[in-house]
């Protein structure tokens, strides 16, 4: 069977032309620019890389390279592995130019946008010198590296975008631009993005009429009759019932083995203690209004039929530490859409020109 331990060795896009594509605000985008970003993007692309794996394990293509070794015909195992590689270089470039190719107009909207941002930002005067820059690139290569060594960290981080055709001049303009970018946006819209206990509370699904600062906690039981054949009209209907007895009996948790004793086909799964925040649409909005020693109607699911049992209902306080998470990612969010908003409106205005 083919190898497949060839498809994220080395790959960039040939030719070196610098021959100027767009014009922003007097900031060349070149084809080197354009192709630069190209190979960069495909480094992360999951859908280029799933392609890969597909292509190289197709019935197609292995019996495309047994047909390339029989017309070959090497004489040693040598021969065959510099075929091998031969046949999986030809194939890995096939995929990935078409990627390429498709990529060219996301990339230079990339490149527009990003030319955007470092101008809009040195007119605020944010500039990221380089000692900033360097130290974020070296806290991704860090991540990426198990070398202990900044220095080697580094090195390496650069080595593996210089095998994919990656310059460091390309990634550094890019980390660049995101840095300027994410502290304008911070200072432009920083107050406007504010939230309180009530946000947090909102955004959490938790009630508003409970007193702040607390959320509700549900200690909860799953319900479980087991429909076995659910073509048999006559059995559901059974389990329909013994449901409903269930429900009419159920006076609490407590003695809830016996209750369940009568039905075979019905169990009890322990859920523990639950927020709403923690239970899946739409059973968080059923049991929103429940109390304790109440169970929910049953609901036909892939195991059966499914009940929730209040075992006890209660509020708690809100810790620290989740209210601060909420508050961070409400805040990324709410960044993010004034940031796409202020972008557009930049480019809207923007003196772009585009060349053949």
């Amino acid at each position: 069977m083919l190898m497949i331990n060839f498809i994220f060795s080395s790959f960039a896009l040939a030719g070196g032309s610098h021959k100027i594509r767009v014009l922003v605000a007097d900031s060349p985008i070149t084809d080197f620019h354009i192709r630069q970003r190209v190979n960069l993007n495909l480094m992360s692309s999951r859908e280029m890389n799933d392609r890969l794996r597909a292509r190289f394990k197709s019935k197609a293509t292995q019996n495309q390279w047994r047909a390339y070794v029989k017309k070959k015909q090497p004489k040693s195992k040598e021969e065959a592995l510099k075929l091998q590689k031969q046949f999986a270089a030809r194939l890995r470039n096939q995929v990935r130019s078409g990627f390429a190719a498709r990529l060219k107009k996301k990339v230079l909207d990339e490149l527009i946008e990003e030319r955007l941002m470092i101008a809009t930002a040195k007119s605020e005067d944010i500039i990221i010198s380089d000692a900033v820059l360097n130290q974020s690139i070296l806290a991704l290569a860090k991540r990426s590296s198990k070398s202990k060594s900044d220095a080697q960290a580094t090195k390496s981080f650069f080595a593996q975008l210089a095998s994919q055709g990656v310059g460091r001049s390309t990634f550094k303009d890019k980390i660049r631009a995101s840095l300027a970018w994410r502290q304008l946006i911070r200072r432009k819209f920083g107050r406007e993005v504010n939230f309180g206990d009530r946000d947090v509370e909102q955004e959490l699904g938790l009630d508003i009429s409970e007193k702040r600062d607390k959320k509700v906690q549900f200690n909860l039981q799953r319900i479980v009759i087991d429909i076995a054949n659910h073509k048999d009209q006559s059995k559901v209907v059974k389990q329909y019932v013994e449901a409903d007895a269930i429900r009419q009996r159920f006076r609490g948790c407590a003695n809830m083995k016996s209750l369940l004793a009568p039905y075979k086909s019905a169990k009890a799964i322990n859920l523990g203690r639950k927020t709403l925040d923690e239970i899946p649409s739409p059973m968080n909005l059923i049991l929103s209004d429940m109390k304790a020693g109440q169970i929910t109607p049953p609901q036909a699911t892939s195991d059966g039929l499914e009940m929730y049992a209040v075992c006890e209902r209660k509020q708690v306080m809100i810790d620290a530490k989740q209210k601060s998470k909420t508050i961070s990612k409400m805040r990324q969010k709410a960044f993010n859409l004034r940031a796409k908003r202020y972008l557009k409106d930049i480019r809207d205005e923007a003196h772009i020109e585009y060349r053949d």
